[in-house]
């Protein structure tokens, strides 16, 4: 592996041994979990051992990583047996507080749903804890100071508190971006132990300040329990888009909460405007939209390249130069794909739904209402179209508050200075 070896901004007060234990959902196998890539090498810099625990991969492809950087496994599929043995959690107190907490303080009525998830959750963050403890905590390592970071406030965050509430030493974090956070995205209504965790950690940082404010208006809990620690990207080369033809892009999975379809639907009533749409992404709903855009008339060219890496996305941009990126989702956190537009100057169109206004505005793009017409999204794409000051500011909002470079080297230090 190739060490990333430009970035040098360790303290030098530093003593002992700073290890990283990173929980991932699935990173670095596969392709999920792509804004890791940004800033995996930022942790690889920071601290002089970065161990990855993730799932027992089912897409054994490997990315790059840091020569300091290793990987383990966590098992994640739960057999039979392993969800009768999670009935065992009704017996102890954390899952009784809980119980008191979903229907006290979230008031929602029990369900088996509930009652079940509650469980399953609690088993498998066990699990992840003994495999955390079993490889990282047994044995002399008094000349090694850990700090324990779940990716996601989930059961690998929920592994870190209960391992917290053993050993309240230890230094453990958690992020949390959209669908860990907001109880809508589960099909129960309901995501287990989230007051239990937020409380227990060092650290919760949220990607969104909108993340922070639903913790502590549906959750009820402190605001001084939550930090602010955006996402990043790195920088860009600038697009100069040129013509009359309008060039769109997008890049999500095509999915229900993403409504891909909206764009299409949209693009069916424009008759004035020659339009090249590509969109970057597939998912359970491609073969629908294969089918909706065969339908668009004449003027309107589509692209649907599918999932591709990172790296051939940024090239896309440059050779399209596009005039605009578009996401109509009915749920986000801050999109990292909205940040890598902006890193190329690229205003954005989206729905006022979670983090989007904290990125997106009517100066650097235009911000839809969280459910827009067809005709706003129509009347939304000839705003854009050939606006050079918004494309100015749409970079300087990458610049001012997406900086990768900045924001990463500022969370890796709060790791390396966590009390």
């Amino acid at each position: 592996m190739i060490p990333y070896s430009f970035i040098n901004f360790k303290p030098s007060n530093v003593s002992m041994k700073k290890r990283l234990i990173l929980l991932t959902s699935g990173f670095p196998y596969g392709t999920s979990e792509t804004f890791l890539e940004n800033e995996i090498k930022y942790l690889a810099d920071g601290f002089e051992e970065v161990c990855i625990l993730c799932p027992e991969p089912k897409d054994t492809h490997l990315r790059r990583l840091p020569s300091n950087c290793s990987v383990s496994f966590y098992t994640k599929e739960l057999s039979k047996t392993d969800k009768v043995k999670a009935v065992k959690g009704l017996f102890i107190n954390t899952t009784w507080k809980e119980l008191k907490i979903i229907t006290n303080t979230y008031q929602l009525r029990l369900s088996k749903g509930i009652l079940s998830t509650l469980l399953i959750s609690l088993y498998h963050a066990k699990r992840i804890a003994e495999t955390c403890r079993r490889k990282y905590l047994v044995g002399d390592k008094k000349d090694i100071e850990t700090v324990f970071y779940s990716y996601w406030f989930d059961d690998t965050a929920m592994a870190l508190a209960l391992l917290k509430q053993t050993n309240p030493s230890l230094k453990c974090i958690s992020r949390m971006h959209r669908w860990d956070i907001y109880f809508e995205e589960s099909i129960v209504n309901y995501l287990p132990f989230r007051t239990f965790i937020a409380t227990q950690l060092d650290k919760v940082l949220s990607i969104s300040q909108d993340g922070i404010d639903h913790a502590i208006n549906e959750w009820k809990v402190s605001e001084n329990y939550f930090t602010l620690s955006r996402l990043g990207v790195e920088m860009s080369v600038r697009v100069k888009p040129e013509g009359t033809n309008l060039k769109m892009v997008s890049c999500s999975n095509i999915i229900p909460v993403k409504r891909v379809h909206l764009i299409a639907d949209a693009l069916m009533q424009i008759k004035d405007v020659n339009i090249e749409w590509t969109h970057f992404g597939d998912g359970g709903l491609f073969d629908e939209l294969k089918a909706k855009v065969n339908n668009l008339p004449e003027n309107i060219q589509v692209f649907l390249p599918g999932r591709v890496l990172n790296q051939e996305v940024y090239k896309a941009y440059q050779n399209i130069q596009p005039h605009l990126f578009i996401n109509v989702s009915s749920s986000e956190g801050v999109p990292v794909s909205i940040m890598e537009a902006m890193s190329f100057g690229i205003p954005c169109i989206a729905t006022d739904v979670g983090g989007n206004s904290e990125i997106v505005n009517n100066e650097n793009g235009v911000l839809l209402d969280a459910n827009p017409s067809l005709k706003a999204i129509q009347t939304a794409f000839k705003h854009v179209l050939n606006d050079g000051e918004k494309r100015e500011i749409a970079y300087q909002t990458w610049e001012e508050t997406y900086n990768g470079e900045r924001n990463y080297k500022e969370f890796v230090n709060l790791l390396l200075n966590l009390k």
